[in-house]
C-alpha cells in the first residue's frame, strides 16, 4: 500500500468489482477517457479482478484510490504495457463519478507515479487524451505531462473519428515539478 495525506493505493479485492462495474457502465464519462461504450456486469469485473495479479513478472499494474478518511473506492489507477528494458508503460488514472471533482486527481497522480517511476524504475510514462478533453488536458499538464504528438483519427465515437494527443511524463520532470510533494 501506499498513502499520502487523503488517499492510499491498494491492490484490488473482490469487493471492488461492484465500483469497476458502476465506472464501465457510465458510458458517458467514458467516452471523456476514451474509452469504450461495452456493458459490464459484475461476474465479468470479478473475473478480471481475479486475472489482475499473475505470478510472475506483469506487464499492468492497477491500484485502487481508496479515500483514507472513510476507507471508500473512489477510483483507480493503471499502469499497462509495462516495458522494463525501455522503462516506460502507458498509464491512467479514473474516479467513480462519486470523487469527481473533489481534488483527489493530483494527489493520487503524484503518489501513483512517485511508485512507478521510483520503486518500478520507470524513466517515463505516457497516455492518449481526446483533443477536446480540456480538463484531462489541464489535469495533466498540472502534473507535468507534455504533448508529445496528435495521432490523427484514432478513436471512432458517436460516428466519427475523433484525434488524440500523446502525452508524456519523465521521471526528471516529475520530480523537479514535485520536490515538495
Amino acid at each position: 500500500m501506499y498513502k499520502s495525506k487523503r488517499i492510499t493505493l491498494r491492490a484490488f479485492t473482490q469487493d471492488d468489482a461492484k465500483y469497476i462495474n458502476e465506472i464501465k457502465n457510465d458510458f458517458k464519462a467514458l467516452k471523456a477517457f476514451a474509452g469504450r461504450p461495452f456493458p459490464s456486469n459484475l461476474v465479468s469485473e470479478k473475473e478480471w479482478i481475479s486475472n489482475m495479479y499473475p505470478p510472475g513478472l506483469m506487464s499492468s499494474i492497477y491500484f485502487v484510490i481508496e479515500e483514507n478518511e472513510t476507507n471508500n473506492f473512489i477510483g483507480y489507477a493503471v499502469a499497462r504495457k509495462i516495458d522494463y528494458l525501455n522503462s516506460n508503460a502507458e498509464v491512467g488514472i479514473i474516479f467513480h463519478k462519486n470523487a469527481r471533482g473533489k481534488g483527489f486527481f493530483k494527489e493520487a497522480s503524484i503518489l501513483f507515479y512517485k511508485y512507478l517511476f521510483s520503486e518500478i524504475n520507470l524513466h517515463k510514462v505516457y497516455s492518449f487524451v481526446l483533443v477536446y478533453n480540456d480538463i484531462a488536458i489541464e489535469n495533466d499538464k498540472k502534473i507535468g505531462f507534455k504533448v508529445e504528438g496528435i495521432m490523427k483519427e484514432q478513436i471512432y465515437q458517436g460516428g466519427k473519428y475523433h484525434d488524440v494527443y500523446m502525452i508524456s511524463l519523465y521521471s526528471d520532470d516529475f520530480y523537479n515539478l514535485h520536490k515538495k510533494d
